[in-house]
């Protein structure tokens, strides 16, 4: 835990934003730590206001990897067609789904993963790939990718990155949309503040940051810009990195002691946790 406590000293000595607290949650596994973050954002009006971060820093080996959730831990479950409905639950059923299904990992937590069509069939906007195989390959022209490669490395990629890399090497994937950074560039200079599910990678791709805020609750959470999440990827080490869904369908859950799995951030939403179609999760191997 040491390591992410002083990544984060790091990050807040160099931000321009004025900061806070950070506090340790737990150490999931070897490789695989959570921390919440007290941030302090600035509005169009020059306010100063909280936000709260959730934050997972993985660092992908042989035993630690990442894989896509579905409702019911089913590919049939993502459509493929207008006429057909995309099932969906909350994230956190998606991570318990997971777990019950497959006796040869362990989940140790998860985000909610891509935007997806709310009002028609639920459709995720994205590509989607699971287990090696594409579930659904078509996208839209605002998609970017996030992709566990063969060899165990992670990537963040426009959807032009994406089309010339060989798909035979994907095995799993999940699609968001505005890149924050790109090639350690800064790509967002948006200011609007909402909640967020954003990833970013390191150059080598053995090392990512999955990051939850939490917004729309002025006094608590004011949530992020995208231009708050490029600075923070970038300070943390990241060389790529891209904009899941957010507002009510930001999602952050963590294994807990009784082997359920808890949304540990506090979802916009007044019903609270979203039913979203897909996921990513942080997994072990056993």
């Amino acid at each position: 835990m040491k390591l992410i406590i002083l990544l984060f000293a790091s990050l807040f000595l160099s931000c321009s934003a004025s900061k806070r607290a950070v506090v340790p949650l737990t150490k999931l596994t070897k490789g695989v730590e959570v921390a919440t973050m007290d941030y302090t954002v600035t509005d169009g009006k020059g306010n100063s206001l909280p936000t709260k971060i959730y934050l997972l820093d993985v660092r992908l080996t042989n035993k630690i990897t990442l894989a896509a959730t579905t409702a019911d831990d089913k590919d049939s479950s993502i459509s493929v067609s207008e006429e057909q409905m995309t099932a969906k639950a909350p994230l956190s059923a998606h991570l318990e789904a997971m777990q019950a299904n497959r006796p040869n990992i362990k989940v140790l937590a998860g985000v909610n993963a891509d935007f997806f069509h709310i009002r028609t069939n639920q459709m995720p906007c994205g590509v989607i790939y699971r287990n090696g195989k594409c579930i659904k390959g078509s996208y839209d022209d605002q998609t970017t990718v996030f992709a566990l490669l063969a060899d165990g490395t992670a990537r963040c990629m426009s959807v032009a990155e994406y089309e010339l890399l060989d798909k035979s090497l994907i095995r799993e994937a999940v699609s968001g949309r505005q890149m924050l950074l790109d090639n350690g560039v800064r790509q967002s200079r948006s200011t609007r503040l909402e909640p967020r599910t954003a990833v970013g990678v390191t150059r080598d791709g053995k090392r990512l940051f999955i990051l939850v805020a939490d917004g729309r609750r002025k006094e608590y959470s004011n949530g992020l810009s995208y231009a708050d999440m490029a600075q923070i990827f970038k300070r943390l080490g990241a060389y790529d990195a891209i904009n899941l869904d957010g507002g009510g369908s930001s999602s952050f859950s963590i294994e807990v002691a009784t082997g359920d799995f808890e949304t540990i951030n506090r979802p916009s939403d007044r019903s609270g946790e979203r039913p979203v179609p897909n996921g990513l999760a942080v997994v072990e191997l056993r």
